[in-house]
């Protein structure tokens, strides 16, 4: 399954069929051969030769460090005071759409997470960055269900049509907001994750009642 999934990011469907119905020893028809001389085989062999290229690890090397100083620090700069016991000295000030695709990615622990929301509602959105980001990073999951969460707070009239385009536009693959504890963990969440945030083809430990009391304090 987890393999499909990588397959979809990178062929379409008949290309996935046509690729195991070759793998399975099944006789193709002449346009399934089409597709596999013309753009499967050219497109395996361009994955091949750039595999040793190591290209996500030098883009990762070469982007500047987020810590959870810094993250704590800009939540403090957007309104959302968490309690730190170290003093913030020269932390890295973020565009607040950056933060929370930073949050989603590299530092979803539950507190970050929760804060999104709240957000949200109380600063500016540039909603055309919020939406580039997300369709870069696959995230439009995430920002949908967040924003949705924000709705269920307060409505906010400027990520109106931000929010319909992003429900019309979900993402098929199944993925943990938050912290990813293993494959036990997951199980657990399939099972257990609140249907809200499993409309957006998320699991998680999210529910509606904790950000309506978080919500008392912030927004």
């Amino acid at each position: 399954m987890e393999d499909k999934e990588l397959l979809r990011k990178l062929f379409g469907k008949v290309e996935i069929e046509t690729m195991l119905k070759k793998m399975q020893g099944k006789t193709l028809r002449q346009t399934e051969r089409n597709y596999l001389s013309k753009s499967i085989r050219p497109k395996l062999r361009a994955i091949s030769g750039i595999a040793g290229l190591h290209l996500l690890e030098k883009i990762h090397k070469g982007r500047e460090r987020i810590t959870t100083p810094d993250i704590i620090y800009n939540l403090s700069r957007y309104g959302y005071d968490l309690i730190s016991f170290r003093k913030p000295i020269h932390e890295k000030k973020m565009a607040l759409e950056e933060l929370m695709v930073e949050i989603i990615i590299n530092h979803p622990q539950p507190r970050f997470i929760e804060a999104i929301p709240m957000l949200l509602l109380k600063n500016n959105i540039n909603q055309f960055k919020l939406l580039e980001l997300a369709t870069t990073y696959h995230l439009k999951n995430e920002m949908g269900y967040l924003i949705e969460t924000a709705f269920m707070i307060k409505r906010k009239k400027e990520l109106v049509t931000l929010l319909h385009y992003l429900q019309k536009s979900k993402e098929k693959e199944r993925k943990i907001l938050g912290e990813d504890l293993g494959e036990e963990y997951k199980q657990f969440l399939m099972r257990d994750s609140p249907p809200r945030i499993k409309s957006w083809n998320l699991l998680g430990r999210f529910f509606d009642h904790d950000f309506k009391t978080l919500a008392k304090g912030y927004v």
